[in-house]
């Protein structure tokens, strides 16, 4: 019964070791996700146009979530090999706290980065509409007009629903653009450069100026730009929930090899 008992332990240790091996690894990748998130390439002028409804955490919120759940998991997944080493009962008791602790936080980052999703995907292309006839190039709101400049460079389109919605928008009746200036030079099919958005060169800027149909077709961007932001939106919140669940999910097999290797060495020592 002893040698069968020593067999269980002996087994429960290598479960535990091998799935916090995994958990080490997996907490490493998912503190470099969060980061990746807010950090990536020209997110932080992204998130600029599809900010959080009010109550409900953004996208920022959400990542710095999955770094601390990562440096948690990597800290746990320690204390696991520790006490699988040991065979310490009261270590093993501290690690499943902590693991229940790790999957409840994830699944509610998975859950908080489907509603993030949900209330900043409603009514996106009248917000975002809205600000670009109100707001673009407008003194304050450098932000948002350096993000749409961003986006209709990056993303090759132009406006919220198309190249239209500059006709009435205040940077072009008031002509912040300047004379002559339709649509503004991020609309247009740019030279490349160091930054571009911010120093526009257009290959054409007269034709691409026109407001004939024939001339400014290949040399303007016609598609607008709000599908495109709400597959950018869709495609962050979506990793960030697909990556919570899933380590949640991945940590279950890790509770119960504990849980079993706990009942092991309570059945040897009997």
């Amino acid at each position: 019964m002893l040698v069968m008992g020593r067999c269980g332990v002996r087994c429960g240790k290598v479960m535990v070791l091998v799935f916090n091996l995994g958990f080490f690894v997996t907490g490493v990748c998912v503190a470099v996700v969060g980061v990746w998130c807010v950090a990536g390439d020209g997110r932080d002028v992204m998130h600029a146009l599809a900010p959080a409804p009010p109550r409900t955490p953004t996208l920022a919120h959400l990542a710095y979530g999955l770094v601390g759940a990562g440096g948690v998991v990597v800290l746990t997944s320690v204390l696991g090999v520790w006490a699988a080493l040991r065979e310490n009962k009261c270590g093993l008791g501290w690690y499943v706290v902590f693991v229940v602790s790790v999957i409840t936080g994830e699944v509610c980052v998975g859950v908080l980065g489907v509603r993030y999703q949900l209330a900043a995907v409603n009514q996106l292309s009248s917000r975002l509409t809205t600000r670009l006839k109100a707001h673009y190039a407008m003194p304050g709101h450098s932000d948002f007009t350096l993000a749409l400049d961003y986006v209709q460079y990056q993303l090759q389109c132009c406006g919220v629903g198309g190249h239209t919605d500059w006709a009435d928008s205040e940077w072009r009746v008031e002509g912040v653009g300047g004379r002559g200036r339709v649509v503004p030079l991020t609309c247009c099919t740019l030279h490349p450069g160091p930054m571009p958005h911010v120093n526009p060169k257009p290959v054409n800027v007269t034709l691409c100026q026109s407001e004939k149909e024939d001339e400014y077709q290949l040399t303007r961007h016609l598609q607008g730009c709000v599908s495109r932001v709400v597959g950018w939106v869709q495609a962050q919140s979506g990793l960030i929930t697909g990556v919570g669940v899933g380590v949640g999910v991945l940590e279950v097999a890790g509770l119960i090899a504990a849980a079993s290797l706990c009942r092991a060495i309570r059945s040897t020592n009997d």
